[in-house]
């Protein structure tokens, strides 16, 4: 977006479009569901991915065959090699050149959670077990990550810090299961915060109209509160669970229409839909009243669907 505002700049300096058609452009290039795709930039995303299989392959293949200092050389290199090219592509010209420091970035957030994670294991004297991996990992490379969105915005360096902070949640539940037990507000507590965070980098993007980083910190954001209540509530017959997981379904669903957001929307309305089927089978499940659960169920998905829709074409029209 900041290319956009560039050349739009230069444009309405030149005279050859208006202030207004110069927002106008660039409030239709930020939509938050808007997103292209280049043959070109899917080459870049797969070929960072064979990169980081490599590097994974290749310590399970060399793990026992070579000592600490190897192992962890092994990591090292090439996540500090992909850092300093993609640092050298950053500051040249060209948008495909930007995209690919923003694919070596994201594979380079990755490994430093891997190269943190094997540095922890060879720590002598250190036996850490894998929820603690997990945790220090991600909450070690998490910043790296940050400091990167922060200075190349783009889809690429949004999902690598998305994908550290669900790291991070992930490792917190699991370390809090391990000291705590099943106390299920507790497993869930890491999820709401790393859930509220990344719905406010969503926000954060929608002002500075960075339009791929919109969906996808919604996306996780609602999935980080919508799928562990999910989990939890599969625990049994605990209605508050189901409860919970249905007033954040709805509640996601209303969010899209002021957002206008399909990540939200799509999200609310599946796990509202899993949540209902769930709830039908545990309560009315062999007996006469699932039929007449499941019909009441779908006619009420398709009133909030037909006043979801009403809604987003009033919200656009206004």
């Amino acid at each position: 977006m900041t290319e956009l505002r560039e050349r739009l700049n230069t444009l309405q300096e030149a005279g050859l479009i208006t202030a207004d058609q110069a927002r106008a452009i660039t409030a239709y290039e930020a939509l938050p569901e808007r997103r292209r795709v280049s043959p070109r930039e899917i080459l870049l995303y797969v070929g960072g991915l064979f990169v980081l299989m490599a590097v994974a392959f290749g310590l399970q293949v060399l793990w026992d065959e070579i000592r600490a200092l190897g192992r962890v050389l092994l990591v090292a290199v090439p996540t500090l090699i992909l850092w300093g090219v993609g640092e050298g592509l950053r500051r040249r010209e060209g948008p495909l050149l930007k995209r690919g420091a923003q694919v070596l970035w994201m594979v380079a957030a990755w490994l430093s959670a891997i190269l943190i994670a094997v540095i922890l294991i060879e720590w002598p004297g250190l036996e850490l077990k894998g929820e603690w991996l997990v945790l220090w990992a991600s909450l070690g490379a998490l910043p790296l990550a940050v400091i990167a969105l922060l200075a190349l915005p783009g889809f690429p360096q949004g999902l690598a810090a998305a994908v550290l902070a669900s790291g991070v949640a992930m490792g917190t539940s699991s370390v809090v299961g391990g000291t705590w037990g099943e106390v299920r507000w507790a497993l869930y507590l890491p999820w709401v915060v790393i859930g509220a965070v990344e719905l406010a980098a969503a926000e954060v993007a929608r002002r500075r109209g960075e339009g791929s980083l919109i969906w996808l910190f919604n996306l996780f954001g609602a999935w980080s509160w919508l799928l562990q209540a999910q989990f939890i509530s599969l625990g049994g017959r605990l209605p508050a669970w189901e409860a919970l997981l249905l007033m954040e379904s709805v509640l996601f669903i209303a969010w899209s229409v002021a957002r206008q957001s399909q990540a939200l929307l799509y999200s609310g309305a599946l796990f509202l839909f899993l949540g209902i089927v769930q709830i039908n089978f545990e309560y009315f499940g062999e007996r006469v009243g699932l039929p007449v659960a499941l019909l009441i169920t779908g006619v009420a998905l398709i009133v909030i669907g037909l006043g979801v829709d009403r809604l987003r074409r009033r919200e656009a029209r206004s």
